[in-house]
């Protein structure tokens, strides 16, 4: 019997941020690394959308904000409103994950209380404020688990120097939306990206232009090379 298709559930994950002296810092919570997704992973707040906050809502965006603002007030602790969330791109679980979903990101600032962060110690086991910068250095140290989409948040939001800069430029940028397929080349797990010559194959030895992110020992590494990509840089405002 072939295996049956695994349902998408929809989610929101909130990009948090914050100034301080050191400059802007975004917030990271710490996954249970007995969780079956993305267990012992660093990951923004956010979790997946209720049934009845779907049913309530005009549309899935609506829906996604309002579950957003709660998430982050579960996981995390701190208050959001769903007016203050701005939407910059969407990711969903590749296939053959035993788990998927299609997650629409969003980011806010965080003013005052900033500091008042509470984690069950349940679901997440630690948080932190970090500079995006900080936060790859000690991914590519291999002391800090990221995902892809995280990988690439933190590596855009490396370009902003305030909060505010980074929520006014995301308004205006025009969101992107990808589904990301996995394969094996070189003996490394590539993920690939539309646009990328392998991605309707799932082929990453096909020569042509790259949009793929490629899992090394020293870390996740995202390219985005050649002519004719057709796709945005993720990494790039």
């Amino acid at each position: 019997m072939a295996d049956q298709p695994v349902s998408i559930r929809s989610a929101g994950t909130a990009v948090l941020l914050r100034n301080s002296d050191d400059g802007l810092e975004t917030l990271l919570l710490r996954r249970n690394a007995k969780l079956a997704f993305a267990g012992g992973a660093w990951v923004f707040p956010g979790g997946a959308i209720d049934s009845h906050e779907l049913e309530a809502a005009a549309n899935e965006q609506e829906a996604a904000l309002t579950a957003t603002s709660r998430e982050i007030s579960e996981e995390c602790g701190l208050n959001v409103p769903a007016q203050d969330l701005v939407h910059f791109c969407n990711w969903t679980t590749p296939l053959g994950e035993k788990r998927r979903f299609a997650t629409w990101f969003f980011v806010a600032k965080v003013g005052e209380g900033s500091d008042n962060v509470m984690i069950d110690n349940g679901e997440i086991h630690e948080s932190q404020w970090i500079k995006p910068q900080q936060a790859i250095n000690l991914h590519h140290c291999g002391e800090l688990t990221l995902m892809p989409p995280t990988y690439l948040s933190l590596s855009l939001l490396k370009h902003y120097e305030t909060a505010e800069l980074a929520c006014r430029a995301l308004a205006e940028r025009t969101p992107y939306d990808v589904t990301p397929r996995l394969c094996r080349f070189q003996d490394k797990i590539v993920c690939l990206y539309p646009g990328d010559a392998g991605y309707s194959s799932i082929n990453g030895a096909l020569s042509g232009p790259r949009h793929r992110t490629v899992f090394t020992s020293q870390g996740m590494l995202y390219d985005h090379s050649g002519d004719d990509v057709g796709f945005v840089p993720m990494d790039q405002p």
